[in-house]
């Protein structure tokens, strides 16, 4: 691939400190875009908002609890005690919070397509989880076995790790394997919102006046011409200078030749890429500042649409991926990974009062387990037991009950 780009590579010459955009293209995998930007992962977050969808999905995935439970005979439990319990809740390695390791994956999804995390064991089990870099590393099918390698970069050691060894979690991906980044869909918007700041940031940097030709009565030398330039950006250039009155003497005119911003539709170009951009981040604008369309109304709709259709399936994904791979050994079976989704899909105090309500008024709930809930400490072994009101009653004890109550009434004088 790389010879290939070498033979169809144009003649212009190109060096490291000013490379052609052909030389860039070479090494960079077709970063650069029809306006001229080169939009890479990493130059990615200089876009306020890029930064914001990315760190907005993060957050909603990093502050889930990722919690270890077991089937039993009665039902499920929670198991605690397991070492990838540990990992998962207190330090999945020695450097990383568990809000940051959810994080930092997330973020790698959005920006690179593929997070990928080391599973470091020995003879006694998980021991560690690690994130690997995901633009340094590959994977590689083997043609014999039919397996995945993957070679990468740890603690500044390349190495070589097999299937078991590896939790791979793809975003949106064409082959199940290799997950396709935001980026790479939004790179000419994105190279479009680039190129609008600088022009923005080029446009204050010149006192806000735009490009223009200065036209004299007689022919100047090119040391005249340098001269009157330099004075007229001297004169009219930075912010400082902005809205400062010029005078152009000797018969000199000046003309502008640039279009103004209103005719450039600035404000309607960067409203409608921050819109697209938050589409293919599946993030309601609301979310991040845009609030042309948003009333109170809606919004709480659009939140609890943001996580079931944006959060909960990259969540089913994680559950499904760490589950397979961290729980491999016979005494982990029906052990499996749930997300803590009630403070995601939470309502408010009078809304959560009446599901309350309803719950420890069918029996489902116990007085603790609404107290556990609320991250409240319960009020004894009393508050475990679970009521139901007495003007309800089990469906096969309905004709037992109309019968005995009959007879009663029969037998009244």
């Amino acid at each position: 691939m790389l010879f290939n780009k070498l033979l169809n590579a144009k003649n212009d010459s190109s060096s490291l400190i000013n490379p052609a955009d052909w030389f860039i293209n070479l090494f960079s995998g077709n970063t650069l875009t029809s306006s001229g930007e080169t939009i890479t992962s990493i130059t990615s977050l200089n876009i306020a908002t890029v930064y914001a969808c990315i760190d907005v999905k993060a957050n909603a995935i990093a502050k889930l609890p990722m919690q270890v439970f077991k089937t039993t005979p009665t039902g499920r439990e929670r198991d605690r005690a397991h070492q990838v319990a540990y990992l998962l809740e207190t330090r999945p390695n020695e450097f990383t919070t568990p809000f940051n390791f959810k994080h930092t994956i997330a973020v790698h999804q959005n920006l690179w397509g593929t997070a990928y995390i080391y599973i470091e064991s020995d003879r006694k089990g998980v021991k560690a989880l690690w994130l690997l870099p995901p633009d340094g590393t590959s994977e590689y099918l083997d043609i014999e076995t039919g397996l995945y390698t993957y070679i990468t970069t740890f603690k500044n050691q390349t190495l070589r790790l097999q299937e078991s060894e590896i939790i791979k979690l793809p975003y949106l991906s064409l082959n199940g394997v290799k997950g396709k980044s935001p980026i790479q869909v939004a790179r000419e918007t994105l190279g479009v919102m680039q190129a609008t700041n600088k022009f923005i940031g080029g446009f204050y940097k010149n006192g806000t006046s735009t490009k223009g030709v200065i036209t004299t009565p007689a022919q100047l030398g090119a040391a005249a011409k340098d001269l009157v330039r330099a004075e007229w950006q001297k004169a009219n250039g930075g912010v400082d200078n902005a809205g400062g009155v010029s005078v152009v003497d000797a018969g000199m005119t000046y003309t502008s030749i640039s279009m103004p911003l209103a005719d450039a539709e600035f404000i309607a170009t960067n409203k409608f890429n921050v819109g697209e951009i938050a589409k293919i981040f599946n993030v309601p604008p609301h979310k991040i500042g845009e609030l042309a369309n948003a009333t109170f109304s809606n919004i709480e709709q659009q939140s609890m649409d943001f996580i079931q259709d944006c959060i909960q399936p990259s969540v089913v994904c994680w559950e499904e991926e760490f589950g397979y791979k961290l729980f491999v050994t016979p005494k982990d079976k029906g052990h499996y990974i749930k997300f803590d989704m009630d403070n995601a899909m939470r309502a408010d105090s009078a809304g959560r009062a009446a599901y309350y309500t309803a719950m420890t008024g069918i029996g489902a709930f116990s007085i603790n387990d609404v107290l556990e809930l609320e991250d409240k400490d319960s009020i004894g072994p009393e508050g475990d037991a679970h009521r139901v009101d007495l003007n309800h009653v089990s469906a096969s004890l309905v004709d037992e009950y109309q019968m005995s109550k009959a007879n009663s009434t029969t037998k009244t004088p």
